[in-house]
């Protein structure tokens, strides 16, 4: 057996040899350890090799978060597969169109899934055979009846750190979602630089409530976790209860979620006091995090929540480790090792610090292409820079401030706004629980602004257009205000601007 670590089969390999005792995965009312959520990777990268999946095989999973996605993805990586996150609430048309796109061959659900995802792999693939595999979270780690004690059938990792074993898909929100391809190396490079940052190790709890379906909790949460060593809690889905009882109980000391895990937090009121003073970092990702909602979180629990940058392009770029966060929760902080962030002004040159520009990201955790769109390959990777479509800008001691999405911005009458900025102001208003801003086309080519307000109190629309009249330019003000009861938002946390 080779002793490298260069692949994430090996790196988790390695790291359940290291400490096969100790607990790997919190279940419900069990412990995983690390030996046995081993010998359960093992046995099934063993059924995916029988089964005829080896080197480049695309296999899609499709489940919860929870003991079955770790197996499936390790055994897959194990087997020098190619993993391909499903978000299981997608129809079955939508996983088919992604299916197809990434010429998957094997697919492994649940029990709950499998009609639906079969359903779906026959109508990408065009032929009738079966390759969907069954597993579920409560599923015995060692269902051969080995004991704990013989050695873990491990057989010969079938991947080079060059390799692809991940395709996500993007969003979609402005066109077709694009494949976006990492390899081995990538991901460990990435996961090297985070868990050095924030202190993982065996001692460490995380909380895993982010879709492991989504870049954000499969990386920073469940591949952070498992080749550190580290003891992670996964919950199948975000409910304020569970989390809190969760941290309370487990004593959680990483909790990387998205915004809106932190806002309902900040805004519950709990029969008796709950701790969450086992809680080390928190950082909120995938959006931004309105300010408010941090400072609520620290007044209530005793902890800032941070922001951390990252995309599924390039994985974690920068992270707010600031020594005091109460005077820089507007900022991603600092790139991480060995990540480089330059913001380049309209002229493509360099901008100096304070100015605002395009973000472009140079990492060896990116991609550098989208397979089979040239041209958006060619827009979005220049001069070997990522460029996502972000604006901000850097203070003098290179700490980022993200100012908005490019494509985002509204044309009024040639005048620029920035959706964010009005809805940082919107928000501010006691009774707004959520604001989002968009345009909306006028006969004349230009933009009108819209808001569209999730209240949580009484308000008015005169109210709101009178504050942001406070504190903003005419052309800023929004001209038509909506309230609805709630926001279109993705697993991700995202707001889903294109269904406003």
């Amino acid at each position: 057996m080779r002793s490298s670590a260069n692949t994430l089969g090996d790196r988790f390999r390695l790291a359940a040899e290291a400490n096969p005792q100790h607990p790997a995965i919190l279940w419900k009312s069990n412990a995983i350890t690390y030996g046995e959520l081993a010998r359960g990777v093992a046995q099934l990268a063993n059924r995916l090799r029988e089964s005829g999946a080896g080197s480049g095989t695309r296999v899609a999973i499709a489940l919860p978060n929870g003991p079955a996605f770790i197996r499936a993805f390790f055994a897959t990586a194990h087997a020098g597969g190619v993993v391909v996150p499903i978000n299981p609430v997608l129809t079955e048309t939508e996983m088919a169109s992604l299916l197809g796109d990434a010429g998957v061959e094997f697919f492994i659900t649940d029990a709950d899934l499998h009609e639906r995802c079969t359903a779906a792999l026959l109508t990408a693939r065009g032929e009738d055979r079966e390759a969907v595999f069954e597993v579920d979270d409560d599923d015995a780690p060692d269902a051969s009846g080995e004991g704990e004690g013989k050695a873990i059938p491990w057989s010969e990792a079938a991947a080079t750190s060059d390799d692809p074993v991940l395709y996500l898909y993007s969003s979609g929100s402005t066109g077709k979602p694009k494949r976006i391809v990492r390899t081995h190396f990538n991901l460990l490079y990435e996961t090297d630089r985070l868990t050095k940052a924030l202190g993982f190790s065996p001692e460490v709890r995380v909380i895993g409530v982010a879709p492991f379906s989504h870049v954000n909790g499969l990386t920073r949460s469940m591949l952070a976790s498992m080749v550190s060593g580290a003891t992670l809690v996964p919950l199948p889905r975000y409910e304020r209860r569970s989390v809190a009882r969760a941290i309370e109980e487990h004593r959680i000391n990483i909790f990387i979620g998205v915004p809106f895990m932190f806002q309902v937090l900040a805004e519950s009121r709990w029969p008796e006091p709950v701790d969450f003073s086992s809680l080390r970092h928190c950082f909120s990702s995938s959006a931004p995090l309105p300010q408010a909602a941090s400072v609520a979180f620290n007044d209530r629990y005793g902890l800032f929540v941070r922001q951390l940058y990252g995309s599924s392009e390039t994985g974690t770029i920068a992270l707010n480790l600031a020594d005091d966060p109460r005077e820089s929760l507007e900022s991603v902080g600092l790139p991480i090792e060995g990540v480089e962030v330059e913001i380049f002004g309209e002229d493509g040159t360099p901008a100096v610090p304070g100015e605002e520009g395009d973000i472009g990201i140079r990492s060896p955790a990116a991609t550098t292409l989208y397979p089979g769109l040239p041209e958006a390959t060619a827009k979005a990777f220049q001069g070997g820079f990522f460029f996502p479509g972000d604006v901000g800008r850097k203070d003098a001691n290179g700490n980022i401030c993200l100012i908005g999405r490019k494509s985002l911005f509204i044309n009024c009458g040639g005048y620029k706004v920035n959706p964010y900025e009005v809805e940082q102001v919107l928000e501010r208003h006691p009774a707004v629980g959520q604001a989002v801003v968009a345009g909306v086309d006028t006969p004349y080519g230009d933009q009108r602004v819209r808001a569209v307000v999730v209240p949580k109190g009484e308000c008015s629309r005169d109210e709101l257009i009178a504050l942001c009249r406070d504190r903003l330019a005419d052309y800023k003000v929004p001209s038509v205000i909506e309230f609805r009861e709630q926001l279109p938002t993705s697993a991700a946390g995202k707001v889903q601007r294109q269904e406003l």
